[in-house]
C-alpha cells in the first residue's frame, strides 16, 4: 500500500502556478471553495497523473484543454505538469510480481520463437513468379497466399487550436516487453509519479524521475482502486453512472479490486498472439503447398531440358554442315557476277558517249525554235498593247458622256431643296419672336416668387434653431441625471463589496496564521534530513576516492598491455604488408607468364591461337628448365631464342603447327615433339662441368633435348676467358662468353637494367622463389598472430578488471547522484518552506493593510453617496423647467414650417412654366440654324457640278479626235504576225526530229544501265546473303564462317536443300519447346531444401499455438479464481453496509447467467426499507448516491486503496443521510486517505485538513490550507 503525501500542479487547467497540496497522513482532506473555482481541478489532476487517456472524462474535447488556456491577463502555458508522491507503507500488498514474471516470460518466449510468414510469403510468391513463366501451361495454377494482415493506427497529438490525426498503417504483430525496472518498493520508500503533457504533442510519464511507459504505471497502481476502473477516484457525476452502467460494465470494478486487471491485460495479449499463430498456421500451409507445387513443375522442367540439350546438340552439328555449304555456294555465285558486271560497265559506257553526242545536236536545234518562240511572243504583246490602248480610249469617251448627264440632273435637284428651305426659314422667324416674348413674362413671375420664398425659409430657419437650442440643453440635464444615479448605484454597490471584502480578509487572516504554523514545522523537519543526507555523503564520498586511486593503477597496466599489443599487431602487420606485397609480384609474374607476355611476339601469337591450330601446346623449353643461378647467363648466351623452342606431344602436332605457321607468316619458331615431360631435376652444376648437368633435366626429357640441342649440352662450364683449353670441344663462361672448337669467341651482352624481364630464366627463379618466400611469410605470420592474440587476451583480463571496478565506482557515483539529488530535493523543501513561511508572513501583512484601506474605503464611498443623491435630486428640477420650454418652441416651428410649404409650392409652378417656354424656344432657334446651313452647302455643290461639266466636254472632244487615227494600223500588223508564225513552225519540226533519235539512245542506254543495276543488286544479295551467313555462324556456333569451310568436309550426294529443310524442321522442334530453365536441376535441389525449412517453421507454429493455449489457460484459471474470491466478500460488504447506510433494507450483487464467470455481468439489486424491490433505475436521486456509495465502500473494505477521492458524491444526500456517509468514510480513514471535495458544511466538520480554492485572479486558482489539530 500507499500513502499520499502532497500532489504538484504545475499549468495544468486553471492552476497556471506552481501550486502543492500536502495531504495528512490519515483522515479526511476536504477541499471546498466557490463554483467555477476550480476544486475540480484538483480530482482531474490526480486522474490525470495515474494514466487517464480520455479527455471527456477530464471535461474536455481534447488532451491540449488540460494545459492552461490563459485569461484575460495572463498568456496561455506551454505545458501541464502534475507529480504525485507516495511513500510506501508497512501493510503488506500483494504484488502478484511472481506470478506476473512467469506470463510475461511465456509470452516474450511466443514472440522469439513466433514465424515472420511476410518474409517466406515475399520469397515464394517471387519464386512462383519465375517457376510460372517457364512452365506455361504445365504448371497448374498456384494457390492464391492470404495478404499480411494490417490495421490502421491513429495517433492523437496536442498542438496548440487543433487537434492532429496521423493515420499510418503498421503491422498488427507486436512484441511483448517486460518492464524494464521492478516495481517493488521498500516499506518507507518514496515514489513520485510525474505526467507532463506539451502544447507540441509531446508527453511523457516519469517514475521516481525516470521516463517509463504508461503500462508501467498502470502496473504499479494495478489492483489498487488507481488504475483502470479507478473505483478509488469518483469523479463529479460519477457516482450516479456505477448503478446505471451495463451489467458487463460494472463487473470492471469488481475485476479492478480483484487485481485481475493486470491478468486481464495479458490475457488479450495472449489472444492476440494465439490469433496471430493461427492465422500464420494457415499462411505457412499455404506455402508449403505452393512449394510442393513448384518442386513437382521443377522435376518436369529439368526432363524437358535434358531431352532439350540432346536436340540442340544434333541441331548445331547440321547447321556447321549448312552453313558451311551455303558458304560455298554464295562464293562460287559472287564471283561469277564480277565478271558479267565487268561486260555490262564497258556496254555502259559506248552508250553513254552516243547520247552525248545527239544531246549537243538537240540542244542546237531546241535553242533556234526557242528564239524564234520568243520573237513570236513579242509581236504578239506589242499588238495586244495597241488593240488595248485603242478600246480604253472609247470606253472612256462613253464614260465621260454619262457623266455629264448625271451632273445636270443633280443640279437641277439641288436648286428645288434650296427654295423649299428659304420657305421654311420665314415661318421660323415668326415663331421665335412670339417665344421670346413670353419667355421674358415667365421669368419676371419666377424671380417674385422664388423672393417669398426665400424670406419664409428664413423665417422658419430661426424658429427651428430656437426649438433645437432648447432640445440640446433638456439632453444636457437628462445625462447629468442618469449619471448623477448611476454613480449613486455604483456607490450602493461599493459599500456592499467593501463589507464582503473585510469579512473575508479577518477569515484569510485568521487561516493565514494557522498556515505560518504548519509552515515553521516542515521548516525545522527539513533541516534535520539536510544534516542526515550529507552526513551519508560524506562517507560515500571517501569510499568513492579509495575505488578511484584503484582505478588509476589499473588504467596503468591497462596502459602497459595495449603499448604491448599495439607493438604485436605492428609486427604482424609488417609481415602481413610484406606478405601481401610479395602475393601480389608472384600474381603479375604469374599473369605475365600465362599470358607469355616475356616471349617473342610470335610464340605469343602462337599460344593465343592454339584453340584455332587444333594442336595442344606444352609450353616452351624454358619452362622446364631449372638453371643453377650462376649458369643462367651462360645458359641464355649459348641457347639465345632457342629457349623459347615450343614443346609438342607428337611429330604428327609438330607438323601441324608447321603448316599453320607456313600459312600464317608470323614469324620463325622452333618446334620439338617430346613425347613425355616427366624428368625434371634438381638444379645442380656436376663435376664434368657440362651445361647439360646445369639445366635440372632428367629422363626421357633430358634425352629429347640431347637430340635436339647435342652441342649446347655438351658444351662445358669455365669460370673465366682465361682458363679456356681448346681440346675438342666448345665452351662457355658463366659471365655468358661462348667458345667454339673452332676458335670462335662470341662475346659481350646487352644491358638489362630497363628491362627487368629480359633474362628469361631469371624470370622464372623469380617466379618460383616467390612462391617459396610467401611459405615462410605465412609461418611467421602465423607465429605473430599467436602472440598478438596472447597480448590481446592479456589487455582483456585487464580491461575486465576495469570494467568491474569501473562498475562499482558507478555504482557508487549513483548512490552519491541520489544523494545529491535528494539532498537538492531536501534543500528545494527547505527553500520552499521557507518561501512559504516569508509568503504567509508578507500574506498576513498584506491583509493587514487590505483591511485598513477597505475601513478608509466604506467612509470615503459613504460620503460620496450623500453627494451624488444630492446632484442627482438638482438635476431632476432642471430637466422639468427645460421640458416646458421645450413644448413651446416646437408649436412655433410647426406654424412656421406650414407657410413655408404653401410658398415653396407656388414657387415651384412658376418655374415649371418658365422651363417649358425656354425649351421649346432653344429647340426653334436650333432648326433655324440647321436649315440655313443647308441652303449653304447646296449652294456651293451646284457651282462645284457647273466646274465638272464643263471639264468633261474638253475630254471628251479629245478622245473621239484620237480613235480616227487608229484605223490604219491594224493591217501592218496582220502582215507581221502571219510571217513570224511561219519561222516558228519550221524550227520546230527540225527540234522534233533531234529529239526522237535522243530518246532512242536513251532508251538503249537505259536497258544497258539496268542490266549493269540487275548484276550489282544480284551481287550485293549474294555478298549481303554471305555476310548473313558469316555472322549467323559467329552466333550460333561460335566460330567464323572462313574456317568453318576449310575445315568442313561433305559426304557425296549431299543436297543443300535437304540440309535447309532438316535445319528448318529442328529449329522448329527447339522453337517448340517454349521456355526453357537451363537451372532446374539446381532450382529443384533449392526447392526441396526450401520445402524442408517450411516444414520445419510450421512445426515451430504449431509448438507456438499450443504455448499461447496453454498460457491462456492458465490465465483464465488465477482470474477466475479471484474473481469468485472478490466478488464473493464484496457482496458480502455491500450487504452490511447498504443496511447501516440505510438503517434496514437489502441489498446484494448478483452474477448473470453466462458459460464463463469472466464474461459475466454484474446486476445491483437494492431495496431500501419499508419499499418493495424494484428497478435499480428507478431510486431516487439520493438513494442511487446511497447504493453506490455502499458499493463503492465495500469494495474498500475488501480491497483499501492508498487512497480515495470523492467529487461531490454526497450533493444528492439530505443531512440524515450525510451525517451517515461522513461517519462511514471516518471509520475507514483509519487505512485510506480520504480526500473529499464538498460543498456540505458537515462533510467539511469531519476533516482534518481542509483546502480551500480561490480565484483571486479571474482564471487563475490558488490553494489556501488549513489543518485541523
Amino acid at each position: 500500500m500507499f500513502k499520499l503525501q502532497r500532489l504538484e500542479i504545475t499549468g495544468f487547467k486553471s492552476f497556471a502556478d506552481y501550486t502543492e497540496i500536502v495531504f495528512t497522513g490519515n483522515g479526511i482532506t476536504a477541499v471546498v471553495g466557490p463554483n467555477g473555482c476550480g476544486k475540480s481541478n484538483v480530482s482531474d489532476a490526480i486522474s490525470w497523473v495515474l494514466g487517464e487517456q480520455r479527455a471527456k472524462s477530464l471535461r474536455g474535447g481534447e488532451m491540449k484543454d488540460v494545459v492552461f488556456q490563459g485569461s484575460r491577463n495572463r498568456k496561455p502555458g506551454g505545458m501541464a505538469e502534475v507529480v504525485l508522491h507516495l511513500v510506501r507503507d508497512t501493510d503488506a500488498f500483494d504484488t502478484e510480481e511472481n506470478e506476473l514474471e512467469d506470463i510475461d516470460e511465456t509470452l516474450s518466449a511466443l514472440d522469439e520463437s513466433a514465424v515472420d510468414v511476410d518474409a517466406l510469403e515475399a520469397e515464394t510468391i517471387e519464386e512462383s513468379e519465375t517457376v510460372e513463366a517457364v512452365a506455361e501451361s504445365e504448371v497448374g495454377e498456384s494457390t492464391d497466399v492470404e495478404p499480411g494482415e494490417f490495421e490502421v493506427e491513429k495517433v492523437q497529438a496536442a498542438q496548440v487550436g487543433s487537434v492532429q490525426v496521423v493515420e499510418r498503417t503498421i503491422k498488427t504483430k507486436r512484441h511483448w516487453r517486460p518492464r524494464s525496472f521492478a516495481l517493488d518498493f521498500a516499506p518507507g520508500e518514496a515514489v513520485a509519479v510525474t505526467r507532463r503533457l506539451y502544447l507540441s504533442g509531446e508527453s511523457e510519464y516519469l517514475l521516481n524521475g525516470k521516463t517509463c511507459r504508461l503500462r508501467d504505471i498502470q502496473d504499479l497502481f494495478a489492483g489498487t482502486g488507481l488504475s483502470g476502473a479507478h473505483y478509488a477516484i469518483i469523479e463529479q457525476g460519477r457516482i450516479g453512472q456505477i448503478l446505471s452502467a451495463k451489467p458487463a460494465d460494472r463487473r470492471n470494478l469488481i475485476e479492478e479490486a480483484a487485481g485481475i486487471s493486470k491478468f486481464r491485460t495479458r490475457q488479450r495479449a495472449a489472444e492476440t498472439r494465439l490469433d496471430s499463430a493461427r492465422t500464420n498456421l494457415g499462411r505457412i500451409s499455404d506455402i508449403v503447398s505452393e512449394i510442393e507445387k513448384q518442386a513437382n513443375s521443377l522435376r518436369r522442367q529439368a526432363s524437358k531440358t535434358r531431352r532439350y540439350i540432346v536436340l540442340q546438340e544434333e541441331f548445331r552439328v547440321l547447321l556447321r554442315q549448312l552453313f558451311a555449304a551455303e558458304g560455298q555456294h554464295l562464293s562460287a555465285a559472287i564471283e561469277g557476277f564480277e565478271k558479267g558486271l565487268a561486260d555490262a560497265v564497258e556496254l555502259e559506257h559506248q552508250f553513254a558517249e552516243k547520247v552525248v553526242a545527239q544531246e549537243e545536236a538537240f540542244r542546237d536545234a531546241t535553242q533556234r525554235a526557242r528564239f524564234v518562240e520568243e520573237t513570236l511572243a513579242e509581236i504578239r504583246r506589242r499588238h495586244a498593247d495597241n488593240a488595248l490602248e485603242r478600246d480604253r480610249a472609247e470606253r472612256e469617251h462613253r464614260y465621260q458622256a454619262e457623266q455629264i448627264v448625271s451632273l445636270n440632273n443633280r443640279s437641277e435637284s439641288v436648286r428645288g431643296e434650296i427654295t423649299a428651305i428659304e420657305e421654311r426659314l420665314k415661318l421660323i422667324e415668326s415663331e421665335l419672336e412670339r417665344l421670346h416674348k413670353e419667355d421674358q413674362a415667365e421669368a419676371a413671375e419666377a424671380d417674385a416668387s422664388r423672393l417669398i420664398l426665400q424670406e419664409a425659409e428664413r423665417q422658419y430657419a430661426l424658429k427651428l434653431d430656437d426649438a433645437r437650442k432648447v432640445e440640446e440643453e433638456l439632453e444636457t440635464h437628462r445625462t447629468e441625471l442618469m449619471t448623477h444615479t448611476a454613480a449613486l448605484e455604483r456607490f450602493d454597490e461599493i459599500a456592499r463589496q467593501l463589507e464582503a471584502n473585510e469579512q473575508r480578509l479577518t477569515e484569510r487572516l485568521q487561516g493565514l496564521e494557522r498556515e505560518s504554523l504548519r509552515a515553521a514545522e516542515a521548516f525545522d523537519t527539513f533541516v534535520k534530513e539536510l544534516d542526515e543526507l550529507e552526513k551519508n555523503q560524506k562517507e560515500e564520498s571517501e569510499k568513492l576516492e579509495t575505488l578511484q586511486t584503484e582505478k588509476v593503477e589499473l588504467l596503468s597496466q591497462t596502459a602497459t598491455a595495449r603499448e604491448k599489443l599495439r607493438s604485436s599487431e605492428e609486427s604482424l602487420r609488417v609481415l602481413e604488408s610484406e606478405q601481401l606485397k610479395t602475393k601480389n609480384r608472384r600474381d603479375t609474374l604469374h599473369e605475365l607468364d600465362e599470358n607469355r607476355a616475356v616471349y617473342a611476339p610470335q610464340i605469343q601469337k602462337l599460344f593465343a591461337e592454339q584453340s584455332n591450330i587444333g594442336v595442344r601446346l606444352s609450353g616452351v623449353l624454358a619452362d622446364f628448365l631449372s638453371v643453377d643461378e650462376r649458369a643462367e647467363i651462360a645458359v641464355e648466351s649459348l641457347f639465345g631464342q632457342r629457349l623459347q623452342t615450343v614443346l609438342v606431344e607428337s611429330v604428327d602436332d609438330a607438323k601441324v603447327v608447321s603448316a599453320w605457321l607456313e600459312k600464317n607468316a608470323i614469324g620463325r619458331i622452333a618446334i620439338l615433339a617430346v613425347p613425355s615431360l616427366e624428368g625434371r631435376n634438381t638444379k645442380s652444376i656436376g663435376a664434368s662441368g657440362l651445361v647439360r648437368d646445369a639445366l635440372g633435366l632428367s629422363g626421357d626429357l633430358l634425352a629429347s633435348v640431347q637430340k635436339a640441342f647435342p652441342r649446347e649440352l655438351n658444351t662445358r662450364l669455365i669460370e673465366r676467358i682465361e682458363d679456356a683449353e681448346l681440346n675438342g670441344g666448345d665452351l662457355v663462361t658463366f659471365g655468358g662468353t661462348v667458345i667454339s672448337n673452332d676458335g670462335l669467341f662470341i662475346s659481350g651482352r646487352e644491358s638489362t637494367d630497363d628491362r627487368p624481364n629480359a633474362s628469361l630464366l631469371a624470370f622464372k627463379r623469380e617466379l618460383s622463389g616467390l612462391g617459396q618466400t610467401l611459405v615462410a611469410l605465412d609461418e611467421e605470420i602465423a607465429i605473430a598472430r599467436m602472440i598478438s592474440e596472447d597480448d590481446s587476451r592479456a589487455l582483456a583480463s585487464i580491461e575486465e578488471k576495469t570494467v568491474d571496478l569501473q562498475s562499482l565506482i558507478i555504482k557508487v557515483e549513483r548512490g552519491l547522484h541520489g544523494l545529491d539529488i535528494q539532498r537538492s530535493t531536501t534543500r528545494q523543501e527547505i527553500e520552499r518552506a521557507e518561501r512559504h513561511k516569508k509568503v504567509v508572513a508578507e500574506e498576513q501583512k498584506q491583509t493587514h493593510e487590505e483591511i485598513e484601506q477597505n475601513q478608509l474605503k466604506i467612509v470615503e464611498a459613504a460620503e460620496n453617496r450623500r453627494r451624488a443623491e444630492a446632484f442627482r435630486d438638482d438635476t431632476r428640477a432642471h430637466v422639468d423647467r427645460v421640458n416646458t420650454l421645450l413644448a413651446d418652441a416646437r408649436a412655433k416651428t410647426d406654424a412656421e414650417n406650414a407657410i413655408v410649404n404653401e410658398k415653396r409650392t407656388l414657387a415651384a409652378t412658376s418655374g415649371e412654366r418658365r422651363r417649358s417656354v425656354h425649351s421649346t424656344l432653344k429647340r426653334v432657334e436650333n432648326e433655324q440654324r440647321e436649315l440655313e446651313a443647308r441652303s449653304a452647302m447646296h449652294t456651293v455643290e451646284i457651282n462645284e457640278i457647273d466646274i465638272k461639266i464643263a471639264g468633261l466636254r474638253e475630254s471628251t472632244a479629245a478622245i473621239a479626235d484620237r480613235i480616227a487615227g487608229t484605223e490604219g494600223e491594224k493591217a501592218a500588223e496582220l502582215e507581221e504576225l502571219a510571217a513570224a508564225i511561219a519561222e516558228v513552225t519550221a524550227t520546230r519540226e527540225s527540234a522534233d526530229a533531234a529529239s526522237v533519235e535522243l530518246a532512242d539512245l536513251n532508251h538503249r542506254s537505259a536497258d544497258a544501265l539496268n542490266e549493269r543495276a540487275a548484276i550489282e543488286v544480284r551481287q550485293a544479295e549474294a555478298v549481303t546473303q554471305l555476310k548473313n551467313v558469316n555472322e549467323k555462324c559467329a552466333q550460333d556456333l561460335n566460330t567464323s564462317l572462313s574456317s568453318l569451310i576449310e575445315s568442313e568436309t561433305f559426304e557425296e550426294g549431299f543436297d543443300l536443300d535437304v540440309c535447309r529443310d532438316r535445319a528448318d524442321d529442328l529449329r522448329s522442334r527447339l522453337e517448340g519447346f517454349g521456355a526453357i530453365n537451363m537451372l532446374a536441376v539446381e532450382e529443384l535441389s533449392e526447392a526441396e531444401e526450401r520445402l524442408l525449412f517450411l516444414t520445419s517453421q510450421r512445426q515451430d507454429i504449431i509448438d507456438s499455438i499450443a504455448s499461447a493455449e496453454e498460457a491462456l489457460r492458465e490465465i483464465k484459471e488465477r482470474s477466475r479464481a479471484k474473481f469468485r474470491d472478490a466478488f464473493t466478500a464484496i457482496n458480502a460488504n455491500f450487504i452490511e453496509f447498504f443496511q447501516e447506510l440505510f438503517g434496514g433494507g437489502k441489498g446484494e450483487m448478483t452474477l448473470l447467467e453466462s458459460d464463463d464467470v469472466l464474461e459475466a455481468g454484474i446486476e445491483v439489486v437494492a431495496q431500501p426499507p419499508g419499499k418493495r424491490l424494484q428497478n435499480i433505475l428507478l431510486l431516487s436521486g439520493g438513494e442511487k448516491a446511497m447504493t453506490a456509495i455502499a458499493l463503492v465502500l465495500a469494495i474498500f473494505k475488501y480491497r483499501p486503496s492508498p487512497f480515495c477521492l470523492l467529487d461531490e458524491v454526497d450533493a444528492p444526500l439530505d443531512d440524515a443521510n450525510v451525517g451517515r456517509f461522513v461517519t462511514k468514510i471516518a471509520s475507514m480513514s483509519e487505512k485510506t486517505q480520504f480526500i473529499v471535495i464538498t460543498h456540505n458544511k458537515r462533510t467539511m466538520e469531519a476533516a482534518r485538513a481542509l483546502y480551500g480554492v480561490t480565484m483571486q485572479e479571474a482564471g487563475v486558482s490558488r490553494i489556501v490550507s488549513v489543518k485541523f489539530e
